[in-house]
């Protein structure tokens, strides 16, 4: 989460998890009929695959689509007058040094500090409480800092081609399935 290349890029909520993770990229297989999602810095042991037989109703097929969006970006330091309350974010979970994970989440309130500068730097020191909405610590509260926030992007994740494929491949089985 939070990687500022230029390119687009797309995040995955996972199925065993439901954490959202960067994805480094969808591989498809040569009919289209079997998805890879491969994550940024994470092993092959981590890959989900997706079959289009895995989908028996058009909701169900939905529902895994919804799964993907484009990449949330870290909100910068001198970014931090646009978080309003009532502002949608995907703020990491932090349970420990190696357990740090990023769901969705509202901003439930602004304690806003002035901002210092360090070595020409703008430095946010404003706290946010922010209202998990998935996760383990979903419906309840927590305060943190700027750099644990990300913003969501609008659009819709088909603009990757491999997901596009796969999911027009799916929708034609989904269709042979009804006749």
């Amino acid at each position: 989460m939070g990687k500022t290349d230029q390119n687009q890029q797309l995040d995955f909520r996972s199925i065993y998890d439901d954490a959202w993770y960067t994805v480094d990229r969808l591989v498809l297989s040569k009919q289209n009929t079997v998805l890879t999602v491969k994550f940024f810095e994470f092993d092959e042991d981590d890959d989900e695959m997706f079959n289009v037989k895995d989908y028996k109703t058009v909701n169900e097929l939905d529902q895994f689509l919804n799964r993907f969006r484009p990449a949330c970006l870290q909100v910068q330091d001198g970014e931090c007058y646009d978080m309003r309350r009532g502002s949608d974010v995907c703020a990491l979970l932090e349970q420990g040094e190696d357990d740090q994970k990023f769901y969705n989440g509202v901003i439930e309130s602004i304690e806003r500090e002035p901002h210092t500068r360090k070595g020409g730097e703008e430095r946010c020191s404003s706290i946010l409480v922010v209202g998990w909405l998935e996760g383990p610590n979903a419906w309840c509260t927590e305060q943190m800092g700027i750099k644990r926030i990300c913003k969501l992007q609008p659009g819709s994740p088909l603009f990757d081609y491999s997901l596009a494929c796969f999911m027009k491949r799916s929708r034609q089985h989904l269709d042979s399935l009804l006749k």
